[in-house]
């Protein structure tokens, strides 16, 4: 059994490799996510993370190759999913939650029609049904139900942010991946995000995949780390050991060059984003 493989998975990944032209861009990925945990992937600009990720659902970019050994969601393999039950599976059972979160929303509609309009793609219901779901989703993410009638742009990018997760968990989905989604917001803005969806996880039920360089939600939100540099998984395992014990090199450079994960610096520093 693999260092961070899990007995019951939700989520299988075996042997990802992701590639463009002649160049391998990710290698041999393993990646296990248990129903209901918190699975962190943190790395450095161009490490792979993200790719991984975008891999699980086939939403990699033109031109990118995926191969994989095993890709298994819930009892279903991903790799012979017909095109019509990858779409069902993506936003109703897998919802990704992106960091540029402006972009997930048109300027000229308001809120509450996105959010019929997404939910319309993955389920039928009724429009007074589905402003009832809609205002009970915006009210989980702390937000008034009224801003359903608001363009985005009258927004602040706190709200935005929590807009597109109300939108991602309509569907009650059994994994949210979320790539990074806090690091155009402030400080405080960022911690309330993470604590709303630790509680959300707890009220739902369901997993999240958390991609990011900020390395505080390892330590305050993570069940499990793992560690990526240059496409490869370095070091994965619980995070209190991670943390704690670092085995890998690369990890303990990561760890050291933070003064203090609950402080104010928990990016990735520049010194070590350039190794790599």
């Amino acid at each position: 059994m693999s260092h961070n493989e899990k007995t019951h998975s939700l989520l299988e990944v075996r042997g990802l490799r992701i590639g463009a032209g002649d160049r391998e861009l990710v290698h041999g990925v393993d990646l296990f996510v248990a129903p209901g945990e918190w699975l962190s992937i943190i790395g450095e600009s161009g490490s792979g993370k993200t790719l991984s990720t975008l891999a699980i659902a086939d939403l990699l970019p033109r031109g990118l190759r995926r191969e994989c050994g095993r890709l298994d969601f819930a009892g279903t393999d991903l790799l012979s999913a017909s095109g019509e039950e990858l779409r069902r599976i993506r936003g109703a059972d897998i919802a990704y939650v992106f960091q540029d979160y402006a972009s997930a929303l048109s300027p000229f509609y308001r809120v509450g029609a996105q959010m019929r309009e997404a939910m319309a793609a993955h389920f039928s219901v009724d429009k007074r049904r589905a402003n009832a779901q809609i205002a009970d989703a915006l009210s989980k993410v702390n937000l008034d139900p009224t801003l359903a009638g608001r363009y985005p742009f009258e927004l602040s990018g706190g709200q935005l942010q929590r807009v597109v997760l109300a939108m991602a968990l309509l569907a009650r989905p059994r994994l949210v991946i979320a790539d990074e989604p806090t690091t155009a917001l402030d400080s405080v803005t960022q911690n309330a995000i993470l604590e709303l969806l630790d509680s959300l996880r707890g009220e739902l039920g369901c997993a999240i995949t958390f991609v990011t360089h900020d390395l505080r939600c390892v330590r305050n939100r993570a069940d499990t780390v793992v560690v990526m540099r240059e496409g490869e998984i370095v070091e994965a395992g619980p995070a209190a050991r991670v943390i704690s014990a670092p085995q890998h090199p690369y990890t303990r450079r990561l760890f050291a060059a933070v003064p203090s994960i609950a402080g104010g610096q928990a990016r990735l520093p520049e010194e070590v984003n350039s190794e790599g």
